[in-house]
């Protein structure tokens, strides 16, 4: 019996449904008894094939580790793995792509999840989110965010190779939760960059909660997704994958810590915003009623 629990899904965001495209995010979750390999990779929107290459991505890199990863290797030669990966998908969807390589950009995030030990390969404005042992909400990498055109884009794609990022999360890990940027953008909230915390540690909880509980993980995270409003994710595609380790045991932080933000501070940020902006707008109508 597997010590892990695991589930994920990827849904359209509700810009995508209006345009009549297809979700551009893709996942992959393969359980090797000791060890769970999970993966997400967001297609950029402007590319006409990046569906096509998240798959590729998210699939490819996520199935060379499983097949070439063995138990007792050291860290070196997992995280080793892990670039070898990147490499081989990264080299495919070129082949595929041809003279046409701006046309399948993709982001791609992975982990290898050892018995509460997290490897990690990391290109692109996707995430991981970690409950460590001592019970505290970790970021494990950054969203990737660049400038320019070709691989200098908004967001480094998988293409930009000098951007990749591999290594092992410092701490023993209970919880990862692997995101795009659709998701990522919820849960790491602009509005909280001021305060204590930059993490809605109550939703993260609310999810690690029913990760433990509920029976049917694949019914839960599709109803899960489904029922998140879409200015919540900026109207994106949104990938949640979740993989709970049961030999690593946390210790608990405050309850405070787990409920914030409370619902009182959530709002009053949310109407500071709303004034900023109704302050910008005041004196643009006001010129324009006076014309």
């Amino acid at each position: 019996m597997s010590i892990y629990r695991y589930c994920g899904d990827s849904q359209a965001g509700k810009s995508h449904e209006q345009n009549g495209q297809v979700c551009q995010d893709s996942f992959f979750i393969l359980d090797k008894d000791n060890f769970v390999i999970a993966s997400v990779a967001d297609g950029l929107g402007s590319s006409k094939h990046s569906d096509v290459a998240a798959s590729m991505a998210a699939n490819g890199a996520a199935e060379y580790c499983a097949n070439n990863i063995k138990k007792g290797m050291t860290d070196e030669q997992i995280i080793s793995v892990i670039k070898r990966a990147f490499d081989i998908v990264n080299f495919e969807i070129k082949q595929t792509a041809g003279d046409n390589l701006d046309e399948y950009d993709t982001t791609l995030t992975l982990t290898v999840f050892i018995e509460g030990s997290v490897f990690f390969g990391h290109a692109g404005d996707s995430g991981i989110v970690a409950l460590c042992s001592d019970g505290i909400f970790e970021e494990v990498t950054e969203p990737q965010l660049g400038e320019g055109k070709g691989i200098d884009r908004p967001v480094y794609p998988l293409a930009a190779e000098s951007r990749w990022i591999f290594g092992k999360h410092g701490k023993h890990v209970h919880v990862i939760f692997l995101m795009t940027d659709g998701m990522l953008n919820k849960v790491i909230s602009p509005i909280l960059k001021d305060q204590k915390y930059k993490m809605d540690h109550a939703y993260l909880y609310y999810l690690y909660d029913n990760m433990r509980k509920n029976p049917k993980l694949d019914d839960w995270i599709k109803e899960e997704l489904s029922l998140i409003a879409p200015e919540e994710v900026n109207f994106d595609d949104k990938t949640l994958v979740a993989v709970l380790c049961n030999c690593v045991k946390i210790k608990h932080r405050t309850k405070a810590y787990y409920e914030f933000p409370s619902e009182t501070l959530h709002n009053s940020l949310l109407n500071k915003i709303k004034n900023a902006l109704n302050s910008i707008g005041n004196p643009i109508n006001d010129k324009d009623n006076n014309t």
